[in-house]
């Protein structure tokens, strides 16, 4: 209906305001009640499976879409892998991919060779570990990893996913990752024994343009058409929750949960917000908060950036009242050469019960919690150093560079260090876009950027550089586990495949 006010219908004007709000409030109550109609036919989140050592995994073509995934117990869903400080992480993985791939990579069409990368552990870059420079499995091979993980590694989130050069992007995007739980992190904060516990994977769902299906999925996560950046591309995928577009949690008012996200996205944003309540985060990359500073085991946020592979664990507790609360990703801007990363619905948080997520698991006969405060002199004079060596990040229309040298498997070390020391890393950014920095086997104290010292610094294991500007690094080489050849690179993994890597000698 369409509604015409003239000067001759002024006299009336009280009376036509009054029908206005009072079909604007038959209208607002109307798409109150579609939009929680639409909300309740989502699907709930659920977990997903749970492996511990001996593990077989296997490397598959999906048979309908031709998409590489991996597959456990004879489902297309990659398991939660859990293991204790100290234990081996044992794990046959099978390359049952096609020698013929449907897929394109980065130079043409995807060979579907494969291997893992047990990103943020503190283990060897040598084989049977973490190496994923000469393990490589091709159509009809396998590899055997044994994966020592230390009595001393931190607990908390870490994830698994493919590392072949020239194909990560594409694997990865396909949804071949999984997340990492090294058990203890009650240790530090002892509320956690108790509470439920979700484990979060953030994947992508394409949104094609030819596609029939993508209005519609738009649709369902809100996304939003109002950019935050200079780009003027069109958004291409969203996100989805252990393979699910915008599931329901179950949360009830006023419980807490543990929540452990991992953002498996190959570079997508994650600027997480749950509507008007705070996170209380309790680690950040598989680190917890009371590792470095037992006197602050929590930090309170109202939102949370997570870069593409960056995990946060954070304590949620349930909203009362009966207005609608989501999890949902803001809008970031990447930079004018970057990609789109607008706002969007993640989920929705129900107070309803079931499928209850499971209880934190117990670490029995646990030691007690370490903690690793650094001297402040320490820090001062590592920062107060000239750096020990500069990452520089650039590129052009024919690829993407470190120090100028675009990556090859049969590359030198392009730099080496000495196991035993901190050392200062400058990472610089000469591009128009947002880059993501993370080095293997490592986590480091991000303390600067442009410049500034951070008011909290924080131990990470990748971070974001930004546009045109740098970020100074406290490099932690001090542990002798991780002598061997390893790497670092961008985590936006198309830059990697196209050359954004280079290699680091541990000796």
């Amino acid at each position: 209906m369409i509604w015409f006010f003239t000067a001759n219908a002024r006299k009336h004007s009280f009376t036509f305001a009054m029908c206005l709000v009072v079909i604007g409030g038959m209208l607002s109550t109307t798409a109150v009640v579609l939009a929680q109609s639409q909300i309740a036919s989502h699907p709930r989140l659920s977990s997903p499976p749970e492996a511990r050592s001996p593990i077989v995994l296997t490397a598959i073509n999906d048979s309908q879409t031709g998409k590489a995934a991996f597959s456990f117990e004879g489902r297309e869903d990659a398991p939660v892998i859990r293991a204790l400080p100290g234990e081996d992480i044992r794990l046959k993985y099978i390359n049952a991919m096609s020698t013929d791939s449907r897929e394109r990579c980065i130079d043409g069409p995807c060979m579907n060779m494969t291997n893992l990368h047990f990103h943020g552990l503190h283990v060897s870059p040598d084989s049977p570990q973490d190496d994923v420079i000469t393990m490589m499995a091709m159509p009809g091979q396998s590899l055997q990893y044994v994966v020592n993980v230390p009595l001393d590694q931190p607990p908390g989130l870490y994830w698994y996913h493919t590392h072949p050069h020239g194909e990560s992007y594409q694997q990865d995007l396909d949804g071949m990752s999984g997340a990492i739980v090294i058990d203890g992190i009650e240790r530090y904060l002892p509320e956690l024994q108790s509470m439920p516990e979700r484990v979060m994977v953030l994947r992508d769902q394409v949104i094609g343009k030819d596609d029939p299906a993508s209005p519609g999925l738009m649709r369902t996560v809100e996304l939003s058409n109002k950019s935050c950046s200079t780009s003027t591309d069109q958004p291409e995928r969203l996100f989805t929750v252990n393979g699910v577009v915008r599931p329901q949690i179950a949360i009830a008012a006023g419980e807490r949960q543990f929540w452990r996200i991992v953002n498996a996205s190959p570079d997508l944003y994650a600027d997480l917000q749950i509507d008007g309540e705070q996170l209380e985060v309790v680690a950040l990359d598989g680190m917890p908060l009371a590792l470095h500073d037992p006197a602050h085991p929590i930090k309170y946020v109202s939102h949370i950036l997570v870069p593409p592979a960056g995990r946060v664990e954070a304590i949620v507790t349930g909203p009362g009242g009966e207005a609608q609360t989501s999890l949902r990703t803001l809008c970031f801007n990447t930079g004018r050469d970057g990609d789109p990363n607008p706002a969007m619905v993640i989920a929705d948080l129900i107070n309803s019960a079931g499928p209850q997520p499971r209880r934190h698991a117990a670490y029995l006969n646990a030691p007690p919690p370490a903690s690793r405060p650094l001297p402040p002199e320490l820090i001062a004079r590592v920062e107060n150093s000239a750096p020990d060596f500069v990452v520089h990040f650039t590129e052009d229309k024919k690829g993407f560079y470190i120090n100028g040298r675009k990556y090859s498997p049969s590359d030198p070390p392009m730099t080496t260090v000495s196991i035993g020391e901190f050392n200062h890393w400058r990472v610089t950014n000469q591009t128009l876009e947002v880059h993501p920095f993370h080095i293997h086997q490592v986590h480091f104290l991000i303390y600067a950027e442009n410049g500034v010292r951070l008011k909290s610094p924080q131990w990470l294991d990748t971070v974001n550089v930004p546009v045109q500007g740098n970020v100074d690094l406290m490099m932690d080489f001090t542990d002798p586990i991780i002598r061997g050849v390893s790497l670092f690179h961008c985590h936006l993994l198309s830059h990697e495949d196209k050359g954004m890597m280079a290699k680091i000698l541990f000796k």
